[in-house]
């Protein structure tokens, strides 16, 4: 897997990387499946997630949602299990973190359209 410092990644609109670990899949005009890695203590800029995605957790976890406005809300992805996110609302930034001891590895199905 890629190691990429600046990307558009799959399930994150329009984001700043640092370590973060994905490998896209499957890419057309409709949809975009990707392996997405998240290290321990690592945490994904601030940037808002432009378009609805199923999730599943090849390793589940928990993200904690930094939201712009100051608010926290945990987003639990529980191993095998498919999850919806929809999209975030227009303007609306978060940031996530993995704040576990463990790495959470995820399969995100964008949907484009």
């Amino acid at each position: 897997m890629a190691k990429i410092p600046l990307v558009c990644v799959g399930f994150l609109a329009l984001i700043k990387l640092q370590a973060l670990e994905f490998e896209t899949h499957f890419e057309n005009e409709q949809v975009s499946v990707s392996k997405v890695v998240i290290e321990p203590r690592e945490e994904i800029g601030l940037h808002r997630d432009g378009f609805p995605q199923i999730v599943v957790a090849l390793k589940g976890g928990t993200i904690t949602r930094l939201e712009s406005n100051g608010r926290e809300v945990e987003v639990q992805f529980p191993t095998g299990k498919a999850v919806f996110r929809p999209v975030d609302p227009v303007g609306e930034l978060h940031r996530s973190v993995n704040r576990s001891d463990d790495q959470i590895e995820l399969i995100v199905v964008q949907l484009k359209n």
